[in-house]
């Protein structure tokens, strides 16, 4: 049996969410202000953790800020090179997670707030 799904007049794209931490308000801020003027991402959401992890042997626990960076598929790419290039950390999580269950107005905002590939050439020719 085959199944075939239409979504007529429906948003077709998938939206992505990007995790990451930074040290610090500065470093999280100037890359989310970056990603979103640069329409990488739509939004960034940012909050202060505290993390246990291993690092060279030892046990850290420190205060951190965990992103959220809600962006699409055709984005994620570009948006991982750009939190990946600016990162302080010499280890950046760089963590993806796929947007299952969006409801249509928003994940419509999610794409006109990203990059949408090649803008559509306009036909200027007028039909009288």
């Amino acid at each position: 049996m085959i199944l075939f799904l239409v979504r007529a007049n429906l948003s077709v794209a998938m939206g992505i969410i990007i995790i990451s931490t930074y040290p610090d308000t500065k470093s999280i801020s100037t890359i989310a202000h970056k990603t979103v003027e640069k329409k990488l991402t739509a939004c960034v959401n940012y909050t202060k953790i505290n993390s246990v992890y291993s690092w060279k042997g030892k046990i850290e626990d420190t205060e951190e800020f965990l992103a959220l960076f809600k962006t699409t598929a055709k984005s994620k790419q570009k948006l991982k090179e750009e939190i990946a290039r600016y990162h302080p950390y010499q280890v950046p999580e760089i963590v993806e997670l796929q947007m299952d269950d969006v409801n249509v107005p928003y994940m419509k905002w999610l794409e006109d707030s990203t990059l949408r590939g090649k803008p559509k050439k306009r036909d200027n020719s007028s039909k009288r």
